[in-house]
């Protein structure tokens, strides 16, 4: 029996904590405590990824109610790069990403994924040197559009420009996103 998915305490702090704690109205707080989310407790060590999704969702609509769940969802998944960012590992990953260029950011993805929880794997094809396809065992949501979100805010930070994700496919759980950029910017060491 494989274990319970769960996701780590750090990627609900970077999320939650980090990038949209000044953000959260008392009544988004209130929410978040209703759906098992109390951020004016100190944070669990994990939470099953059915509470995380949960969490991203609650959060998406207080933040977003006038955006459709794909597009609030996304902006989630820009929220959650951000708020990793702002991490002792996320500061170290920031640093390299304009060296490791858009395709070396693609490859380590799921090494920087499996830091904020215990299940993501990912697979990689290169199509052109600017085109690759990334498969995931599960985008963390069910809305796809959050991994997608972080994927490209991912890219852009490691030079891509004119970035594109796009659901190539989608199971419920697993997804194939396209992955293009027209140019990446040329960093000089």
């Amino acid at each position: 029996m494989s274990p319970e998915k769960v996701v780590f305490g750090t990627a609900v702090e970077a999320l939650f904590v980090r990038e949209l704690g000044a953000s959260l109205s008392d009544l988004d707080r209130r929410r978040l405590r209703e759906a098992g989310l109390d951020l004016e407790r100190p944070l669990e060590v994990s939470y099953p990824l059915d509470e995380w999704k949960t969490f991203v969702h609650v959060a998406s609509q207080a933040i977003y109610p006038h955006l459709s769940p794909v597009e609030a969802h996304w902006w989630m998944g820009i929220h959650y790069m951000e708020g990793y960012l702002q991490t002792f590992t996320g500061r170290v990953v920031a640093e390299l990403a304009p060296a490791l260029g858009p395709r070396r950011m693609l490859e380590r993805i799921g090494q920087d994924l499996r830091s904020g929880n215990n299940f993501s794997e990912v697979s990689l094809v290169g199509h052109s040197p600017r085109r690759f396809e990334l498969w995931m065992n599960d985008v963390l949501d069910d809305v796809p559009s959050f991994a997608a979100g972080f994927i490209l805010r991912a890219q852009q930070l490691s030079g891509a420009r004119n970035v594109h994700v796009d659901v190539a496919s989608y199971d419920g759980t697993s997804c194939t996103f396209d992955i293009r950029w027209r140019e990446a910017q040329v960093v000089n060491g």
